[in-house]
């Protein structure tokens, strides 16, 4: 999919939580290991606010902003961020699931990096920094709740 108006990549971006979720969850119910489920039940819930939160956002944001074009760049071609959301399958253990998080909130915070620097305006370029701020303290959270449970 190529993204025309930033809109369009905010629902692409609910998408990819809502993706996650389901994910983790399809996970969470295939594991014996109790520390597994709990684990991936901490991140599909997560993953779940935060769908919920980009859909808020939608709802609320100024229909100007999300109305603006965005400008492609070579570095970064969003018809391919599909292909880089990690599926997990050979999620066998804690660290598996870590490696999974880190490379998903990856994908996020560098795109929304590179939106920050080819925005238009201010507004635009400040929302893509905020949003990858965001994305950094999200996967903050999750890599501390994840190691906590390693250490029981």
């Amino acid at each position: 999919m190529a993204f025309k108006q930033l809109k369009d990549l905010i629902e692409w971006i609910t998408e990819y939580h809502e993706m996650l979720e389901k994910q983790y969850e399809t996970l969470a119910s295939s594991q014996d290991d109790e520390r597994m489920q709990m684990a991936l039940s901490f991140l599909a819930s997560r993953e779940h606010h935060l769908a919920e939160m980009m859909e808020d956002f939608l709802q609320d944001a100024d229909d100007d902003l999300m109305d603006s074009w965005l400008v492609d760049s070579q570095e970064f071609d969003s018809r391919k961020i599909p292909s880089h959301i990690p599926e997990c399958t050979g999620c066998e253990d804690i660290h598996d699931v870590h490696k999974n998080i880190m490379q998903a909130n990856k994908t996020l915070t560098d795109m929304y990096q590179l939106r920050s620097m080819l925005a238009q305006n201010t507004r635009e370029a400040e929302l893509f920094r905020e949003l990858a701020d965001n994305q950094q303290a999200e996967a903050r959270l999750q890599s501390k709740d994840i190691g906590r449970l390693e250490m029981y």
